[in-house]
């Protein structure tokens, strides 16, 4: 196998697009006034969207005087409704977790996932599921397992939950992680990914995201604790990493977020390095060009504040932002961000593919059937040994 060429599809050079609406850009932001039992504000907590309306919040740390504790490590567990725009805290029952930051979670069937994560006693490795209508928590037993971590990231697929590098070592350490784990929700068993291709370095504080069969890996702090600015993928099925041709300075950052909407990466915040910020960029992965909703200000009362930690996800073709910090603050105000529904042509092109339609020679646009091929061969179909 060592001495077998992966033949990749190209991409273009990157492209940074600005806009002529920048101005425009900075003014859909819209700080929401939600109602209800408001959770305390925080960072490294964790927020999954169940497909219907529904945010889940676990955990997360608090350092202000609010909390009455420096270092408070939270165990709390809230219902965000998008439409009502209230907040709601379930009581927890059965074995719950231990009060933790830096973990992920994932919504999976009825069930909030978390693995992993920190507190000022240590590191886990352990598996927590909350049932979302109960808040009835129990823990997975398992004997093998992955090495405890922080700071990592978790996506699913196909009933399985991948999980991603992170932080090994204390909180002014450099130990990261550059290996991968697939947890199998039927079995409840680990496995490392064995993994072909060219994987990205160690390192922690990314996001990572799944479109089409691949997952793709985005920033974060290397193994010598600088930025990273690099984009990555993995083929899902055919277990293949392969760095994108699209880093650019303006990228460069970690603890940001970036979530998949229709045919873009949509990445806010976080820190570059050298200062927080609260700019918001598309990444088009078809067109491989990056468009700069608006640069960072901390001047502009429109934006959310510069921040990192934070969580974001997407509703209904809103960014729903919650959380962050910035000058030790640590916050709970949530804000929405209007984002283009899909375009028909995306749609067309995923229904055709996702159900597996040979494209008929006759009937469609060309631009369309170009649109399918080329996502496929993309974004779908597993590489080629030559």
């Amino acid at each position: 196998m060592s001495e077998s060429r992966w033949e990749m599809p190209t991409t273009t050079g990157l492209g940074v697009e600005y806009p002529s609406f920048l101005d425009d850009g900075k003014k859909q932001w819209k700080e929401i006034k939600s109602t209800g039992r408001i959770p305390l504000g925080r960072i490294g907590h964790s927020i999954c969207d169940d497909g219907e309306g529904n945010l889940y919040l676990w955990g997360g740390v608090n350092e202000t005087i609010e909390s009455g504790n420096k270092g408070t490590y939270l165990d709390d567990f809230f219902k965000y409704d998008f439409h009502a725009k209230i907040w709601s805290e379930i009581p927890l029952v059965g074995t719950k977790p231990v009060p933790r930051a830096f973990h992920s979670a994932v919504c999976y069937q009825d069930k909030v996932i978390i693995f992993g994560g920190c507190n000022g006693k240590g590191r886990f490795d352990d598996i927590n599921t909350i049932e979302t209508a109960t808040g009835h928590c129990d823990i997975v037993n398992i004997a093998r397992k992955p090495q405890s971590r922080y700071c990592h990231t978790a996506i699913t697929y196909q009933g399985k939950m991948l999980v991603f590098g992170g932080k090994c070592g204390g909180r002014n350490s450099n130990r990261r992680l550059a290996d991968m784990f697939e947890y199998n929700f039927a079995t409840k068993q680990w496995n490392e990914v064995e993994a072909a291709g060219t994987p990205p370095s160690s390192r922690s504080a990314h996001t990572s995201v799944v479109y089409g069969k691949k997952m793709l890996v985005f920033g974060g702090r290397d193994g010598d604790g600088h930025c990273c600015e690099d984009f990555h993928e993995f083929h899902l099925e055919a277990k293949v990493w392969r760095r994108l041709d699209c880093t650019h300075p303006i990228l460069m950052r970690a603890r940001h977020s970036a979530v998949v909407h229709g045919d873009s990466i949509v990445i806010f915040g976080g820190w570059s390095g050298k200062k927080k910020l609260n700019d918001l960029c598309m990444y088009n992965l078809d067109t491989n060009k990056i468009r700069v909703i608006h640069d960072n200000d901390e001047n502009d009362s429109q934006l959310p504040c510069r921040r990192e930690c934070h969580t974001t996800v997407v509703v209904e073709n809103q960014l729903v932002l919650f959380g962050g910090r910035f000058r030790g603050i640590f916050m709970n105000d949530s804000f929405e961000y209007p984002l283009p529904p899909p375009s028909l042509k995306f749609l067309l092109r995923n229904w055709f593919v996702d159900n597996g339609v040979k494209i008929p020679e006759m009937g469609l646009p060309s631009g369309i059937s170009s649109s399918i091929n080329d996502y496929k061969k993309r974004f779908v179909d597993p590489p080629r040994i030559v």
